[in-house]
């Protein structure tokens, strides 16, 4: 696992080296955040650890570096969401800013205690976690199941053994690259999960305790017009949902349809941008913002209950596909000490570029500056925006959760944007660069002044072959990896993952 030190100073520490993604693991270490052990319930099922190679096998060292030493930042302040869980669990990128910042400390090291739990064969992968009041964590699954099915599933784990104590399975999905038909959920204040599965229908559930036992229950399955459940690769998914300061339930399909189910009036809006799209929206007091294949795009509802581009902004898709699908891998980023900035990473040919827009206006970009290194430059994971400060990660040579990590490129980037005495924004500047630190994706703790992350080791032998090989052709329709990479499933990725979800 990667960890590094985020100052002011601009300090920048590697720590330590771990493993890849391909299934779900957490490293149980206590925080400050956990509550303590009291009551768990009986899991349904106990965690199967994951199969792993040591450190020895594998030819590197168990621990490199040494414990951080805390140097934390202040928190990020928010303006709260009138309907989302406030605490930075709400989101796949932690809250409605899509911020990637923590207000906790995380695990700082040395003595690291690694558990693991091997959820399907041949993999499984949680996109989303996120961490409920009493400290167990809930995800939304994609998991292989023995017949060769991928299955969207709910789980609740015990955060102090990865045990399984509640599962709901939300039914099956094509197997495509994407984090579409499930991965994205929200969850609100009440701790209700809101979510669009492979059926294209929005759901919501909570957890509610049923002879001692916890269960997911269904509040509501609103059917969206025209949109039927996703059978093919090549049928159109629910790809994220939000909700907005007015309670409305946002939802967006990879075809390019935008709309929102009002569940006071029972009544749903549309729109169609027709421009594919992937990724996760944002949202403020004053509209949702999100990226196509092409552009980012604000909306809001007008007095009439319509909805409304405010602007949109096209960027750069490039000619080819520079991480699992075209366009920006980034979901955007709202932030800025006068709240006033929406950040994405463009997919332009060979070098990416870092965007930075006036969230009012959209183009032209306040900044826009090349990232990494010619020929290995892409990312597949929203920026981190803490205040004027935005981190980057490079996942130049990424192939997907279920590909071996070992193919990343490295390099980490931090940049700030400059202001004028009046604090409007006029450009960016490199606060540091790393070129030799390897992370798919970063997540700063604000308590410790930490970057989270994880990647692979590039000099370690990918093993892959030897775990869950299926002799024999790829299966028609369900094999293919990515479009860029036309490689059969048959081949499992790594053997072990770490998450931080403490």
């Amino acid at each position: 696992m990667h960890c590094f030190s985020f100052s002011h100073r601009g300090a920048l520490r590697f720590v330590s080296v771990f493993s890849a993604l391909v299934a779900l693991s957490a490293l149980g270490c206590a925080d400050s955040s956990t509550p303590p052990t009291e009551g768990r319930f009986e899991p349904i099922r106990e965690a199967t650890p994951i199969p792993r190679s040591t450190p020895g096998e594998l030819g590197i060292e168990p621990w490199v570096g040494e414990a951080v030493v805390a140097a934390p930042v202040p928190p990020l302040e928010l303006t709260p969401h009138p309907f989302l869980n406030n605490t930075g669990d709400s989101r796949i990128h932690n809250d409605h800013y899509n911020s990637a910042v923590y207000n906790r400390s995380g695990p700082v090291g040395p003595e690291l205690e690694i558990t693991t739990n091997h959820l399907g064969s041949p993999a499984g992968v949680c996109a989303m976690m996120t961490i409920l009041e009493d400290g167990y964590v809930v995800g939304s699954c994609f998991v292989f199941t023995a017949e060769n099915e991928l299955h969207v599933r709910l789980i609740m784990f015990d955060n102090e053994n990865l045990n399984i104590v509640a599962e709901r399975d939300l039914g099956t999905r094509p197997f495509f690259p994407s984090s579409a038909g499930g991965a994205y959920f929200s969850m609100d204040k009440d701790e209700n999960f809101i979510l669009g599965p492979a059926t294209n229908r929005l759901e919501q559930y909570h957890i509610e305790v049923i002879e001692g036992a916890p269960q997911f229950v269904q509040d509501y399955t609103k059917v969206i017009p025209g949109l039927a459940p996703a059978v093919e690769t090549t049928d159109p998914m629910l790809q994220d949902t939000v909700v907005d300061w007015d309670g409305r339930v946002w939802f967006m399909v990879t075809d390019g349809r935008i709309g929102y189910f009002d569940p006071e009036a029972d009544h749903i809006e549309w729109t169609d941008l027709e421009q594919g799209l992937q990724n996760s929206m944002v949202v403020d007091e004053d509209a949702i913002y999100f990226v196509t294949y092409e552009s980012v795009f604000r909306l809001s509802v007008d007095g009439d209950g319509k909805i409304q581009t405010d602007w949109e902004a096209p960027y750069d898709p490039g000619s080819a596909i520079g991480g699992i699908l075209p366009g920006s891998g980034t979901s955007p980023t709202l932030l800025g000490t006068e709240d006033d900035l929406i950040s994405i990473c463009d997919n332009a040919d060979g070098q990416i570029n870092l965007l930075v827009l006036d969230k009012a206006m959209g183009n032209p970009p306040i900044c826009k500056v090349p990232l990494f290194r010619e020929g290995e430059s892409a990312t597949e994971n929203t920026v981190v925006g803490y205040n004027d400060d935005i981190i980057v990660v490079n996942n130049g040579g990424f192939g997907g959760p279920f590909a071996p990590a070992n193919t990343i490129q490295p390099g980490i980037e931090r940049w700030h944007v400059a202001r004028d005495a009046d604090g409007n924004a006029t450009g960016c500047e490199n606060v540091w660069k790393n070129d030799t630190s390897i992370g798919n994706s970063a997540q700063l703790a604000t308590e410790s002044g930490i970057i989270w992350g994880y990647g692979a080791d590039p000099d370690v032998e990918d093993r892959s072959q030897n775990l869950f090989h299926r002799p024999g052709p790829c299966a028609p329709g369900r094999h293919v990896l990515s479009r860029r990479r036309r490689r059969c499933r048959n081949d499992a990725g790594r053997d072990a993952v770490t998450l931080e979800v403490s």
